[in-house]
């Protein structure tokens, strides 16, 4: 059962008994690294005086050395300088492809003006002249003064280019003329689940554009640079939310060469040519992938007016979103993955989507050992919450999506329903665990960021004073838990990463600050200082 697994999960993540065992003598054993003079945060211990060894990738030990220089044998020593230390943080969804293909497009994240997103473009038209077709990600018509979304007819200045451009959720694309003539697209275009406009493709209507197809040498090449990336800020495990079976291969070969060495619980597409190939083929569950999981959406977002809700939107009466799955669809789509022992995986953010989502959940097996995942649960009826007692319904969840919407989420809303979004505590109240990640590119990679979301509630200039929805605030213990063992649990991987106890990967996030203090923690300076994956330091700040 779910809650017994928790209560020892939190009760050995830093396996204060083994510390206290080795506080006494220190084993002749000679490790193949120890990492020492460490500062494991929220732990009475003297600082400097813990260590941890490890063989083969794991660890093997954890003590407390009682006198200078007291500690075990190791084929290499690394002094880690009274740095703090967590377990390596874990990104419980993002989309590493999306991320990785993001570095290699026009940026257009954190655009203050329709006009800004302009400039972009033509800069990295000069600077790629040979380019047919332009593709960038990032716009959000809500940082902009008039916020409204653009058209076709804005990106006319580039009429020797094809221009796509995918809104910062995913949900929508900015297409120019030529593309809306080559494929044949107008306001006119019926889609179920999509409409266009003026431009711009809305959910399902962004199926409507073929786009060039990179090959197996872009994808590896884009992936290590990601992998530098996502280490930078600490990530050493990650969910990736929905790959198809070419891309899901790629990442395999590149684990397989011993070229990317992050833990991925890899997603599978909800189509049928993906499904059907692991059907047949059956799933991967190798030491760095799993491959057992399906991602569906039974809605849009918010910020493109996709989210399905119960009432119309406040800002566009008799609109309720659009939904991406029937709820018989979505129970057989159930159904196949119970069949298969898949886990199943749905995008939800509205409260209408997420109550079908809850109800057809809910009828799942108690006993069995499911974890179906509820991803974003953004929008909730407040007496849905109960749903959450199910011991095989896990919210998936993104604290930094309510620091980013919560500029214009009352406008979508109306106020009547914010008490009842971004509710994450009163979901962890109901369950007892949350996995807590970014859906980068979608927001930023940086987990700090998602612990300060989810503490604090402001953004980085500790705006609304007291906190967005306060009362729905994370503890530090409970931020972090999500970050690391809730993240590890809902991809079924806690029993090898996630916490600090022996056996464990050797994955740590050391960080210059101890974050479970609220006097000594300042979010402008606080910064990874290294991470470790598998006893290996692969990324270490300047000095």
């Amino acid at each position: 059962m779910r809650n017994l697994s928790h209560t020892f999960g939190q009760f050995f993540v830093y396996n204060l008994f083994t510390l206290l065992l080795f506080s006494a003598c220190v084993p002749q054993e000679r490790y193949d690294v120890v990492f020492h003079n460490v500062e494991i945060p929220g732990k009475e211990a003297k600082k400097g005086d813990q260590w941890i060894a490890v063989n083969d990738g794991k660890i093997a030990a954890i003590g407390q050395a009682n006198e200078p220089g007291e500690i075990p044998n190791g084929g290499a020593t690394v002094d880690l300088s009274g740095e703090y230390l967590y377990p390596g943080f874990i990104d419980a969804h993002g989309h590493l492809f999306g991320y990785a293909e993001m570095l290699t497009m026009v940026n257009l994240v954190g655009a203050q003006s329709k006009q800004e997103c302009l400039d972009r473009i033509a800069r990295f038209t000069i600077e790629n002249p040979d380019k047919k077709w332009i593709i960038g990600r990032g716009w959000d018509q809500n940082d902009w003064p008039t916020k409204e979304f653009p058209t076709a007819s804005d990106l006319a200045e580039f009429q020797d280019v094809n221009i796509y451009l995918t809104r910062i959720d995913g949900h929508a694309a900015w297409v120019n003329q030529n593309v809306l003539d080559e494929f044949d697209i107008s306001n006119e275009t019926s889609i179920a689940g999509g409409s266009v406009l003026n431009g711009v493709l809305v959910d399902n209507a962004e199926t409507l554009v073929s786009l060039p197809e990179k090959n197996a040498a872009f994808w590896r090449k884009a992936l290590l640079i990601a992998q530098d990336s996502l280490m930078k800020y600490g990530l050493t495990a990650m969910t990736d939310a929905g790959l198809s079976t070419k891309k899901i291969l790629i990442l395999d070969s590149l684990q397989s060469e011993g070229n990317f060495n992050l833990v991925v619980n890899a997603m599978i597409s909800n189509n049928e040519e993906d499904l059907h190939y692991f059907e047949t083929n059956g799933p991967i569950q190798k030491d760095l992938l799993r491959v057992k999981s399906v991602k569906a959406y039974l809605d849009g977002a918010l910020g493109s007016r996709g989210a399905l809700l119960r009432a119309p939107y406040h800002d566009l009466p008799e609109h309720y979103g659009l939904p991406l799955l029937s709820p018989n669809e979505l129970n057989e789509l159930r159904d196949r993955c119970l069949q298969n022992d898949w886990q199943l995986c749905v995008h939800a953010i509205g409260d209408s989507a997420h109550h079908v989502l809850l109800e057809s959940f809910n009828e799942l097996d108690r006993e069995k050992d499911l974890r179906f995942r509820v991803e974003h649960a953004q929008i909730m009826t407040p007496e849905d919450s109960a749903y959450y007692t199910h011991p095989n319904i896990v919210a998936s969840v993104q604290p930094t999506h309510a620091t980013s919407d919560m500029y214009w989420a009352e406008e979508r809303l109306g106020h009547h329903r914010m008490e009842h979004a971004y509710s994450y505590k009163r979901i962890l109240n109901a369950s007892g665990l949350l996995a807590l990640g970014t859906d980068f590119p979608i927001e930023h990679i940086d987990p700090l960021n998602t612990f300060f979301a989810a503490v604090d509630r402001t953004d980085k200039a500790n705006w609304p004073e007291g906190g967005f929805g306060a009362a729905q605030k994370l503890s530090p213990k409970e931020a972090i838990h999500g970050m690391t063992y809730g993240a590890a649990y809902s991809g079924f991987g806690e029993d090898d990463y996630g916490s600090i106890k022996i056996g464990q990967r050797a994955n740590f996030t050391l960080l210059n600050q101890d974050l479970y203090n609220s006097d000594l923690r300042d979010r402008k300076s606080c910064k990874v200082t290294r991470t470790i994956l598998g006893g290996i330091v692969t990324y270490e700040a300047l000095r």
